[in-house]
């Protein structure tokens, strides 16, 4: 008897065992890690990053909370089911101001590379939790081991990003400068030419189209103020142009984008775009660099910046060293700039385009609130000379005889809930 009940002890065992272990492996999902972002609590927000421990579908680990005046670090533990979490807070490591333990229910999401835990935070009727009725929103971002731990995150469908800090004077004044005033975007793409003796190209309107879901999704570019033209004759790209022009003011900032065929006369000395409508035969309906030029010297937005596959004149970049301070950004954003970024020199560029495809990921991966356009290009700059097939050497700077005042351009990423 007393064997049976042994071997039924050590039966029960292995399939306590077993059902935990298919337990585990059922978990699709590994939680563990940092998730940094914020709660909230009658309107202010509080920074919180949790520090969770997987196993199975049991959890633990610390939860820290910190605003202006308050600060905490507490244990928890909980459960998952797919993708849901609850989390109950146990006891706190250190407390410095008001707070209280709580109970938190979260949901998994993801969206491309970023993943997201949304939900509330609560009290409950244990007193050992924050009083009863007392809510509020949690929204966190997994941690990459890159990123800045003091990193807060934003909503949305945008990227976690870095924050201004509070006692940033420049930064923060600059941010809510930016916060009013408009972006605009004008981007161009050509790849179906009418002219046979003009080749065709395949991607013009993939990146373009991709560029402005970026600058609408992660920057602070309303669709309303994105003009997206595919395959344009020359009247419809100078229609636009004079379009921004009546209605972008001088506290409005300006993108302009073109892909497709660009031409360098050497005779002239000159470079043009060509629309969907130019022929090889007539410069009758090329644009030219120097009316480009002119168009963004008119228009009387406080930054404008140029980004082009087409051949703009090498000499008319002068690259500068790169400022990543709040300070200095700031000084770049109050003098007015006219810039150039283009994916080469004179060279012809290949139709899968390296140059713009590490220019929509940077702008995609980028945690800084504030980035001027010369710390983008910085970033890839090295890249689309490694990885390109014909050694193109993208370059960046000031358009001459534009009205360049030695300023930058600024993106500003979208702040939390818009």
């Amino acid at each position: 008897m007393f064997l049976v009940l042994k071997k039924t002890f050590i039966f029960l065992i292995a399939l306590c065992l077993s059902a935990q272990l298919v337990d585990i492996q059922a978990q699709t999902i590994d939680f563990s890690g940092k998730w940094v972002g914020n709660s909230y609590f009658l309107g202010i927000q509080i920074f919180t990053e949790y520090e969770i421990h997987q196993q199975g579908n049991r959890i633990n680990g610390f939860a820290s909370t910190r605003n202006k005046s308050d600060s905490s670090r507490s244990t928890f533990e909980g459960s998952l089911k797919g993708n849901r979490l609850t989390l109950k807070g146990l006891e706190f490591i250190y407390k410095v101001g008001d707070g209280c333990l709580s109970k938190v229910d979260l949901t998994y999401s993801r969206n491309g590379d970023f993943e997201t835990l949304r939900g509330r935070w609560k009290g409950t009727l244990d007193l050992t939790t924050c009083a009863p009725g007392v809510s509020g929103r949690v929204e966190l971002f997994r941690q990459v081991p890159s990123a800045n731990p003091q990193i807060v995150a934003q909503t949305g469908t945008v990227a976690a990003t870095e924050t201004i800090a509070a006692d940033d004077f420049e930064g923060n004044e600059l941010v809510k400068a930016l916060s009013e005033r408009k972006y605009y975007a004008l981007i161009i793409a050509v790849e179906d030419y009418e002219d046979s003796n003009i080749q065709d190209l395949d991607n013009p309107i993939i990146d373009a189209t991709n560029l402005m879901s970026i600058l609408n999704t992660y920057y602070t570019f309303d669709k309303e103020n994105i003009r997206l033209l595919k395959n344009p004759d020359r009247s419809r790209i100078i229609e636009a142009f004079d379009e921004l022009a009546a209605e972008i003011g001088d506290r409005d900032n300006l993108v302009v984008f073109y892909a497709g065929h660009g031409i360098w006369d050497e005779r002239l000395k000159q470079g043009f775009w060509l629309p969907g409508n130019a022929r090889m035969s007539s410069k009758a309906q090329w644009i030219s660099n120097s009316t480009i030029r002119d168009y963004i010297s008119g228009i009387r937005s406080k930054h404008t910046l140029l980004i082009t596959d087409a051949c703009f004149s090498g000499s008319i970049f002068k690259e500068r060293a790169v400022y990543n301070n709040s300070k200095a950004i700031l000084e770049m954003y109050r003098l007015p700039s006219r810039k150039a970024m283009t994916s080469g020199t004179l060279k012809t560029v290949p139709d899968k385009s390296v140059f713009i495809q590490y220019l929509n990921k940077n702008l995609k991966n980028n945690t800084r609130p504030l980035l001027s356009a010369e710390q983008l290009f910085q970033t890839f700059k090295i890249a689309v000379i490694n990885n390109s097939p014909n050694g193109q050497v993208p370059q960046y700077g000031p358009i001459g005889q534009a009205g360049d005042e030695g300023g930058d351009f600024i993106f500003l990423k979208r702040a939390l809930g818009q």
